[in-house]
This record gives structure tokens, C-alpha cells and sequence, in this order.
């Protein structure tokens, strides 16, 4: 059994997730319907933009053709570097150890995402995020995971289930599946029970959503910390 102050895995999340009621399914849709535009409209599509992600979608998408630039535009794009002269060097010297490895033995949508992921995550344990955005390049059910929009599905199921407290950050593959059939659920349940048109032609406008509603929390509860330090 777990100790006490264990936090529940992203499975356990799931499984909440494939266990919502009718009235928790659409309580969700309700408040994500509301906050749509509020936040997905102050994603930065200066450091992200959509063009270029499109780009490297279409790129991916033959992966045994992929080159190191692209791997550097893909890493450019991720950490938010487009347009900037200069970033930093490990950003450099890990596409270069990526493209190395890449071009023995490339990412293929033939293979089991869960073995890709094992196998890349092995070959660079510090690079999860990064691995996670270049498993979205060839594995296109998959998610952009970062850890504001998983703070964000995590927030969103605690709210309707009080007692779910989810990990800090994401750090397994459960996480990245996490996110992927929270994205769905929503999606499917705009269909059924949503007031205005369903955002399913823009998935991107969903995941802009999460990382922003995600963004905004973890800014709120920094705020909240500082004050709250400050009592005496």
C-alpha cells in the first residue's frame, strides 16, 4: 500500500476520468465552454506560431526523411525560441545528439508509441518533454504535453472530484495519456452536450486552452504563497 502522502498516478486519473457521470461530464464541458476563448486567446502565437508547428507536423510525418535542421526547428518551436538570434547551447548540443540517434534509428508511427517513448526516454532521461514533443510530431493522436496544461486537467478533475490530487509535473507516459483522453472526453462531449460550436476543426484551440488555464493557476498559486509568506 502507498503511504500516506503518496500522490496518485496518472492512471488513477484516468480511470476517474472514464468514471464521470452524466453530471460531472457536462459541469466540466460547462466551465471549459465558458474559459475557451478567455484563455487560449492569450497564447503567444509570436514564440509558438501555428504555421510553423503545421510545418513540422507535415515534416514528421515522414520521419525516416527528417534532418537535423528539422530537429533543431522542432526544438526551436517547442522551448518558444522562434525569432531569437541566439538561445541557448544545450538547446544546440541536444539536437544534435537527437538528429545522431534519429538517423540510426528514427521515430516510426509503425511502432508502439509506449516502446518509442521507453526507448528515446532511456537514451535521454532528462529530455522527457522533449521526447514527448517529438512523439507528437509522428504520432499525431498524442498530445503537446507540457506541465501547464497537465496542471490543468489535473485542476479541472479536482474540481469535480475533491479528493483528486494530482503530481506536480509530468514525468511518465500515463501522463501524456492522461492529457490525450481528457482532450478527448471534452471533445466528445461537446458534441453531445455543448451550447456553442465544438472547437473539434481546431484542436490546437483546446490544448491552447489547457496551457494557458494551466499557465494562470500556477501564477495564482505563487501569488498566494507569496502573500501568505509575508503573515506574521
Amino acid at each position: 500500500m502507498a503511504g500516506g502522502n503518496a500522490r496518485p498516478s496518472s492512471t488513477e486519473a484516468i480511470n476517474i476520468l472514464l468514471s464521470l457521470t452524466d453530471s460531472e461530464t457536462k459541469s466540466l464541458l460547462q466551465v471549459i465552454e465558458r474559459d475557451l476563448s478567455h484563455y487560449a486567446d492569450k497564447y503567444d502565437e509570436r514564440k509558438y506560431p501555428r504555421e510553423q508547428l503545421e510545418r513540422l507536423r507535415e515534416v514528421f510525418s515522414t520521419p525516416k526523411s527528417v534532418l537535423e535542421s528539422d530537429i533543431r526547428d522542432a526544438l526551436v518551436w517547442k522551448y518558444g525560441h522562434t525569432g531569437k538570434p541566439n538561445y541557448p547551447r544545450q538547446h544546440h548540443e541536444l539536437a544534435t545528439q537527437i538528429a545522431k540517434k534519429w538517423s540510426a534509428k528514427p521515430m516510426l508511427p509503425t511502432d508502439a508509441p509506449q516502446s518509442t517513448f521507453q526507448d528515446w526516454l532511456s537514451f535521454k532521461p532528462t529530455s522527457f518533454i522533449t521526447i514527448c514533443f517529438l512523439l507528437h510530431l509522428v504520432y499525431r493522436d498524442l498530445p503537446i504535453l507540457d506541465q501547464h496544461n497537465y496542471r490543468s486537467v489535473n485542476l479541472h478533475l479536482a474540481s469535480i472530484r475533491h479528493g483528486h490530487v494530482g503530481k506536480v509535473k509530468p514525468s511518465q507516459f500515463d501522463d501524456l495519456l492522461l492529457v490525450r483522453d481528457f482532450m478527448n472526453a471534452v471533445l466528445g462531449a461537446w458534441k453531445l452536450y455543448g451550447s456553442t460550436k465544438m472547437p473539434t476543426e481546431d484542436k490546437d484551440k483546446l490544448d491552447r486552452y489547457l496551457m494557458m488555464h494551466g499557465k494562470a493557476r500556477k501564477s495564482r498559486r505563487r501569488a498566494v504563497g507569496h502573500h501568505e509568506g509575508k503573515k506574521t
